[in-house]
């Protein structure tokens, strides 16, 4: 099955927003057995948007959009799918009714203007929406199937999540597709490309390769007429990169960095404490995404002052004092940066440092700026090199 996106937003045209929605659902159409074949951006108009609906079916036989089904004149998502199909909107009454009970639970009252938030077509069937007042629409008509989803991602995802992704299985009940990820570190992607090319060349199972802020993934994606024979085909696939470059993967699937850091450390009842220079809080941030993480973190400290951004003893001596304020087990340093002569503009060379009792590890890395997105990626760093420690020096011990 062919798909295309639309997201929707005079917004997105102007660069006031990013559109992280279609990123999202270009990774998982793949799972439910779609190809994705084109992603647009179309404004708050009407004629455009019906235009682009008519132009979408003209190639795919799914199509998913994206934003436009708030309560203001200028959301016309609805109206613009309703054109297409030449039906009629009709408010039904136990949306409308589901719609005053969010708002009575907001404690306040719903305004006129929310009421076509509960209206429909005849061919569509509501998605509920949980965590927002806009329902969306799922819409199988003549061959073609319309989602619509709001624009929101904290309310797009679980709608995903919970009622789309089942429903579109169901459109190709005869293919049955299989994915597994693995994530890698200390690798490139230049050097994974080049020893898996004879792999890259397949059709079936499809692998691809992404750069992330937690290091390179690999993809692979199988179809066949049921799980058991996917599986036999992602097999010698799977087994063969697990085999090649085993040392250098950190997780699989859905694993994050401070998931896997939480499982190794409660395995080993041990607690870690963090220095952070370079990035400004990004480093406990991320521990914070995971309550089990977070549960094994003793303390922080954020230390980012110019003056002292060359001067990594005083921030040893700043780890080894919290190490021994809060009885932790590990010390992990992020040094703040330190300026490259040869690149003036750039943020330099951060250095990683693990206090495991007598052991130091010690390893650096260059970052060509200091823009939020570098400070990210070296916390994500800090996380892998603590957990490959971890992995490496007790690797014979259950973690």
């Amino acid at each position: 099955m062919k798909a295309e996106i639309i997201a929707v937003g005079t917004e997105l045209l102007m660069g006031e927003l990013l559109d992280s929605n279609s990123t999202y659902l270009a990774s998982e159409l793949p799972t439910v057995g779609v190809e994705l074949r084109l992603v647009s951006k179309v404004g708050d108009d009407i004629d455009d948007l019906t235009n682009a609906i008519s132009s979408a079916f003209s190639r795919s036989d799914l199509l998913i959009t994206t934003g436009g089904l708030g309560p203001t004149s200028d959301d016309l998502t609805r109206e613009s799918i309703a054109r297409f199909f030449n039906e009629e909107m009709v408010v039904k009454n136990d949306l409308l009714q589901d719609l005053k009970k969010e708002f009575e639970k907001r404690g306040t009252d719903m305004p006129q203007t929310n009421i076509k938030q509960a209206s429909l077509i005849n061919s569509a069937t509501s998605i509920p929406n949980p965590r927002g007042t806009a329902p969306g629409w799922f819409v199988h008509k003549e061959g073609k199937t319309v989602v619509a989803l709001p624009g929101p991602p904290l309310e797009l995802i679980p709608m995903w999540n919970d009622h789309v992704k089942s429903k579109i299985r169901t459109l190709t009940p005869e293919v049955f597709i299989k994915t597994e990820t693995v994530k890698s570190f200390g690798i490139s992607e230049g050097e994974l490309d080049e020893i898996f090319s004879h792999l890259f060349s397949k059709v079936n199972p499809f692998l691809g390769i992404y750069s992330k802020q937690d290091g390179i993934h690999l993809r692979a994606i199988a179809s066949a007429s049921n799980e058991g024979n996917a599986a036999a085909i992602l097999e010698p696939v799977m087994e063969e990169i697990k085999t090649v470059i085993g040392n250098s993967i950190w997780g699989t699937g859905d694993d994050s960095l401070s998931e896997v850091l939480a499982k190794k450390l409660i395995g080993l009842d041990m607690t870690f404490c963090v220095v952070e220079g370079f990035t400004g809080g990004q480093l406990c941030s991320l521990i914070n995404d995971s309550v089990n993480a977070n549960r094994q973190l003793t303390g922080g400290l954020i230390h980012s002052s110019e003056k002292q951004k060359d001067k990594l003893d005083y921030l040893e001596d700043k780890l080894n004092s919290l190490i021994s304020e809060t009885h932790a087990d590990l010390g992990l340093l992020v040094s703040n940066s330190i300026p490259n002569k040869n690149n003036p503009q750039g943020a330099g060379k951060v250095i990683f440092k693990i206090l495991d009792g007598t052991d130091i590890k010690n390893t650096e890395a260059n970052f060509r700026s200091g823009s939020p997105r570098m400070k990210q990626r070296a916390a994500n760093q800090a996380l892998l090199e603590l957990i490959n420690h971890l992995s490496s020096k007790y690797k014979k011990q259950r973690l």
